[in-house]
C-alpha cells in the first residue's frame, strides 16, 4: 500500500527529467534550424553552447538528483510505514485495554450483584431472628404480666378476706358484748381465735 505512491512519485520525477531533456533537444533542434537559416556557423553560436551546457547540466545532474529524490521518498515512505505500524500497535493496545476494562466492569458488576444478594439474604435472616426474638420477648412479657395480675388478684383476695374477717370479728364482738356476759365473751373469743388460727387462707 505504501510502495505504489512512492513508485508513482519516482516515475513522475523521471518523466519530468525526460520531458526536460526532450524540451532541450527540441530547443537545440530549433536553434540549429535558426542558425542554418541565418547561415551562421553552429559552433560559433552562443545559443548553441547555452543549449549544450543546459543539456549537459541536465544529463549530469539527473542521476544524482534522481538518487537524492529517491532516497528522500524511501525515507519518507519508511517514516510513514513506521507511523502506521505504531498507530496499528496503539490501536491493538487500545483494543486490549478496552477489553480488559470491559472484563473488569462485568466482574465488578457481578460482584456488586452478589454483594447485594448476600446483603438481602442477611437482612432477611436478621429480620427473621429479630421477629423470633421479639415474639419470645412478647411471650415472656405476657407471661410475666399474667403472673403479676394473678399475684395482684391473690393479694387483693387475701386483703379482702382479712378485712372481711376483721370486720366480722368486730361486728361479732359488738353483738357479743351486748348479749353475753364477760366470761362467756372471753370463752367465745378464745374459741374464735383458735378457729381463725387453724383456718388457712
Amino acid at each position: 500500500m505504501i510502495g505504489s505512491p512512492n513508485n508513482e512519485l519516482i516515475d513522475s520525477a523521471q518523466d519530468a527529467v525526460l520531458n526536460a531533456a526532450e524540451s532541450m533537444a527540441l530547443a537545440f533542434e530549433n536553434t540549429t534550424q535558426e542558425l542554418a537559416e541565418h547561415h551562421e556557423p553552429l559552433l560559433q553560436s552562443a545559443e548553441f553552447w547555452v543549449a549544450v551546457s543546459f543539456v549537459l547540466a541536465v544529463v549530469l545532474l539527473a542521476r544524482p538528483v534522481y538518487k537524492v529524490v529517491r532516497h528522500m521518498l524511501y525515507k519518507r515512505a519508511n517514516d510513514i510505514s513506521k507511523r502506521l505500524s505504531d498507530a496499528s500497535n496503539l490501536k491493538l493496545d487500545a483494543q486490549k485495554l478496552l477489553a480488559e476494562y470491559e472484563r473488569k466492569y462485568r466482574h465488578a458488576k457481578q460482584e456488586a450483584q452478589e454483594i447485594l444478594s448476600r446483603s438481602e439474604r442477611e437482612i432477611n435472616l436478621l429480620r427473621k431472628d429479630n421477629m423470633a426474638k421479639l415474639e419470645n420477648e412478647m411471650a415472656a412479657k405476657e407471661k410475666e404480666a399474667k403472673a403479676r395480675v394473678k399475684s395482684a388478684q391473690e393479694q387483693a383476695a387475701r386483703e379482702i378476706t382479712a378485712k372481711t374477717v376483721e370486720r366480722t370479728i368486730s361486728i361479732v364482738e359488738t353483738l357479743l358484748e351486748q348479749k353475753l356476759d364477760s366470761k362467756a365473751q372471753s370463752r367465745l373469743i378464745d374459741e374464735s381465735i383458735k378457729r381463725l388460727a387453724q383456718t388457712k387462707f
